[in-house]
């Protein structure tokens, strides 16, 4: 659920604007939105810092041991040292792959004295380098000495020696600047800086978690500088906005006694735009970690659909992957890291949400009698729910829970808007949905439109017409009532159909996975190595099954939650999520 949030202002003398906000810091009651914009040297100062610790954690390799924060006397040295090893490094290695193309170009040619034939062409004796095509080597003029020191891929490596300058129709090569062992010894001679530099980088990993901790402490230092900065002022006094959680909002206005703050609450207007808190029982925020991945926040007045989207989204993943074997395997990799690093992994909603999603796969793949695909059962292995075997039967079960989910979302929009008239517009749009899941059985699978669904598609569009935006003028009613019919009637129809594509992408799952079995059967197991080249085969199908299902999950299930369900939902997720201030001046030194 989203929780309810109250608007409130601080008052302070300008003087003790800074501890208050430590004071408010320890808190952490209270989401501060800036009255004016931020800005300031001693932000500029901070956020330099930052991104010179930033680009630090990105240079050095992962650290090889820890060492506490008191060894680290000077970050900005050991930042400094850092950045000025990896321009080294980035100038060594761009000068070496410079040369590696010069030592490239010129090792066929073997190593020779560039100083000699500039002598040579000082005495009158000009010698050309170039690559030639046997009909190349036609058209040199007959008074010039042509050697062929090697030939490779149809080319010749040849000097054109002759006794006054000559112009060709092709293009000689341009002498190096330095002879090949030169290069070579320049190049071998770099390579063992660039050693060096690696080296020194991984003596001076040993800071880097010491300097992620310093860089968030300095996260936070840029956290109080802006809202220090982002404070209003007049005259003598400053004062803060911001908003507070409704249940939290006794302890703010006690702390506001204890602390001496001039304190106003006030109720949130249309113009406000609020953050959203989300808080839910444990059981339904195991489903946080896919809505933080897609990054969804609803709007303060909106809905959280947490509940709605763990049910459907397991229901969804179970038959995107629809397979008893691959839902084992989930839940037995889930258990290993479990039980391995369990109590290393701060935060375990990713582990139990996984095994919600195994244990509905399990029991999908044990109703379809699917284990690791279908044609390599023995006949002994029956599903427990043999309806689900039929693709027809199937098809007939992604429209009536794709009319079911929308109606939900329908339903739920209706008595939001309750007790006005235009819930009743909701109700011919669930009318609607029911209808399309009539005739998507009718068009698709070639099933007899009931008489039950004429009436879906007479009341819906009387309802909608007539409660979309209800009107003391009627015919204004029923304009607006029928633009909005007409602009989303196909939408609810192709909405409900698109909920096939759990049967296509479920079928095709069973499908791969039958085909990799049926390759892996005909090679057999008849010697060592047909053994070694059927186990090859079953590993790399399944396990390139197993990664398009997980693909599927995230374009499929997802895509049905948050696109086809909140779209009927009406939500726009345009949410802030709530951030309670909670940064405090670090005692670390930052760069003057």
């Amino acid at each position: 659920m989203i929780v309810g949030m109250k608007k409130v202002t601080i008052v302070v003398q300008d003087k003790d604007r800074s501890e208050t906000l430590t004071q408010l810091a320890c808190l952490g009651l209270v989401h501060v939105e800036h009255i004016r914009a931020p800005v300031g040297e001693a932000i500029e100062d901070v956020e330099k810092d930052i991104h010179m610790i930033s680009r630090t954690l990105e240079t050095l390799p992962p650290a090889v041991e820890d060492r506490s924060l008191e060894e680290l006397d000077d970050w900005q040295e050991i930042a400094c040292q850092v950045l000025e090893l990896r321009d080294e490094r980035i100038r060594l290695m761009e000068r070496s792959d410079k040369r590696r193309k010069k030592i490239d170009l010129w090792d066929d040619w073997g190593d020779f004295d560039i100083t000699l034939i500039e002598q040579l062409g000082a005495k009158g004796v000009y010698v050309y380098l170039a690559e030639l095509q046997a009909q190349d080597l036609k058209n040199i003029p007959e008074d010039v000495v042509v050697r062929i020191f090697s030939k490779s891929k149809g080319k010749n490596r040849c000097a054109i020696i002759s006794n006054k300058e000559m112009e060709f129709d092709f293009t000689p090569l341009s002498l190096p600047d330095k002879r090949l062992s030169e290069l070579r010894t320049r190049q071998n001679n770099d390579a063992k800086k660039i050693k060096v530099a690696d080296e020194q980088l991984n003596d001076l990993a040993v800071f880097k978690n010491e300097l992620k901790e310093i860089q968030q402490s300095f996260a936070k230092d840029l956290e109080f500088e802006k809202n220090y900065s982002g404070m209003g002022q007049e005259d003598k006094l400053a004062f803060l906005k911001g908003y507070c959680p409704v249940p939290k909002l006794a302890d703010f206005e006690k702390a506001g006694k204890d602390f001496k703050w001039a304190v106003l609450t006030e109720e949130t207007t249309d113009q406000d735009r609020p953050p959203t808190l989300i808080t839910n029982p444990k059981w339904i925020s195991v489903i946080s970690p896919v809505i933080n991945f897609i990054k969804t926040i609803p709007g303060y007045g909106e809905v959280d659909i947490s509940f709605w989207f763990l049910i459907f989204f397991s229901v969804f993943f179970g038959m995107l992957i629809g397979d008893a074997g691959y839902g084992a395997l989930v839940l037995l990799g889930i258990g290993a890291v479990h039980f391995k690093l369990g109590s290393k992994i701060k935060d375990k909603t990713p582990l139990f949400l996984m095994y919600v999603l195994g244990l509905i796969t399990v029991i999908w793949g044990v109703l379809t009698g699917t284990f690791f695909g279908q044609v390599w059962l023995p006949a002994s292995v029956k599903p427990l729910l043999p309806w689900l075997t039929d693709s027809v039967n199937v098809q007939r079960l992604c429209f009536f829970l794709g009319a079911l989910h929308l109606s939900i979302a329908h339903a739920w929009r209706g008595i939001r808007k309750a007790p006005s008239l235009q819930a009743l517009a909701d109700l011919g749009w669930i009318c609607m949905l029911w209808g399309s899941f009539f005739l998507a059985r009718n068009l698709i699978m070639g099933e007899v439109f009931p008489p039950l669904g004429k009436w879906f598609y007479i009341i819906g569009p009387v309802l909608i017409i007539l409660f979309t935006k209800p009107q003391r003028n009627i015919f204004k009613s029923v304009g607006i009532g029928t633009g909005d019919f007409l602009l989303n009637v196909i939408a609810s129809f192709t909405d409900v159909v698109s909920y096939i594509r759990l049967f296509a992408v479920g079928l095709a799952t069973v499908a791969v996975a039958d085909a990799f079995n049926q390759m892996a059967m005909e090679v057999g197991w008849s010697s060592i190595i047909r053994g070694m080249i059927t186990a090859f085969i079953l590993v790399l199908g399944h396990g390139l099954n197993i990664v398009l299902g997980a693909l599927a999950i995230l374009v499929h299930a997802v895509r049905l939650n948050v696109l086809e369900f909140s779209g009927h939902l009406n939500m726009e997720w345009s949410g802030v999520e709530y951030n309670h201030f909670k940064g405090k001046k670090s005692e670390i030194n930052r760069k003057e």
